[in-house]
C-alpha cells in the first residue's frame, strides 16, 4: 500500500483524497491547517493574520455568490442539492464540500489543525523518491515527519493577495486595502471610495459599497489605468 501525502482540505484537497481513495493500491494523508475543512469557502471575519499568526487563507465576504453555474461547480460524480440555486452563495457551496466529503467518507484521512512546515525530496537506491514531510500539530506543538511515496499540493493561492505596484500609491494617506481583506460594506459608510479592478470582486464590491458610500464609488478598470499610464 502506498501513502499519498495531501496538503488543504479544500476544495481539490477533497477531490485528490476522494479518487486516492478509490484505488486499492494508495491510502492518503490529508493535513489542514485550520480546524474545519472547505479552505477558501469557509468565510473568516480576520484579515491579514488568524488568531495562529498564519495569513487569513480565505478571500470570501459575506454576500459572495458563484461567478459560474452550479453544473459547472460541482464535482462530476456528486450532484448539488435541486434547492441550491444555480449560481451559489458560497454558504451552499460549503455545505456541497462538507456533503461531500461525509458522502465518500473522508474525514478518516483528514488531521485537522495540522501545519505542514518542510518537504523534502528523500532519494533511494532501491527505488523511486519518496518524500518527507515535517508537520506540526497546533493543538499540541508536536512535530513529526511523514514519508510519503507521492505527495499532492492542494493548498491553493488565495492566501498572498496580488498587489500591482501604482506609481504614487504610497502617497495615498487614505484607507487602502486589497479585496482579499473584503468583508462587508458597512465600514465604508459615507466614504469617498476608488475601486481599482473591474473584475467580478471588483463589481461586486462595487455595488455593495454604492448602497452606503457617500458618493457613487468610481471604478477604474485595467484599460482604463493602462491608458492613463500611457498618456
Amino acid at each position: 500500500m502506498k501513502v499519498v501525502g495531501v496538503i488543504g482540505a479544500g476544495a481539490s484537497g477533497l477531490c485528490a483524497t476522494r479518487h486516492i481513495l478509490a484505488s486499492e493500491e494508495l491510502t492518503p494523508i490529508v493535513w489542514e491547517q485550520s480546524s474545519q475543512i472547505g479552505g477558501t469557502w469557509r468565510v473568516s471575519k480576520d484579515v491579514g493574520t488568524d488568531s495562529r499568526g498564519f495569513p487569513v487563507h480565505s478571500s470570501m465576504y459575506e454576500s459572495l455568490r458563484t461567478d459560474l453555474p452550479k453544473l459547472i461547480m460541482k464535482f462530476p460524480d456528486f450532484e448539488f442539492p435541486s434547492t441550491v440555486e444555480s449560481f451559489a452563495h458560497h454558504t451552499a457551496v460549503l455545505k456541497y464540500l462538507e456533503d461531500y466529503a461525509d458522502h465518500f467518507k473522508l474525514h478518516p484521512y483528514i488531521k485537522l489543525g495540522h501545519h505542514v512546515e518542510n518537504v523534502a525530496v528523500v532519494e533511494s537506491d532501491e527505488g523511486p523518491p519518496s518524500w518527507a514531510v515535517t508537520v506540526k500539530d497546533l493543538s499540541t506543538g508536536v512535530v513529526s515527519t511523514v514519508t510519503c511515496d507521492a505527495l499532492l499540493i492542494c493548498n491553493g493561492h488565495f492566501s498572498t493577495p496580488q498587489k500591482p505596484h501604482i506609481e504614487g500609491i504610497e502617497d495615498f494617506k487614505g484607507q487602502q486595502i486589497h479585496s482579499h481583506d473584503y468583508r462587508e460594506p458597512s465600514p465604508y459608510t459615507d466614504s469617498k471610495v476608488i475601486i481599482l479592478g473591474a473584475g467580478a470582486s471588483g463589481l461586486d464590491i462595487l455595488m455593495e459599497v454604492s448602497t452606503v458610500a457617500k458618493e457613487f464609488p468610481s471604478l477604474l478598470s485595467s484599460l482604463q489605468m493602462s491608458n492613463k499610464v500611457q498618456a
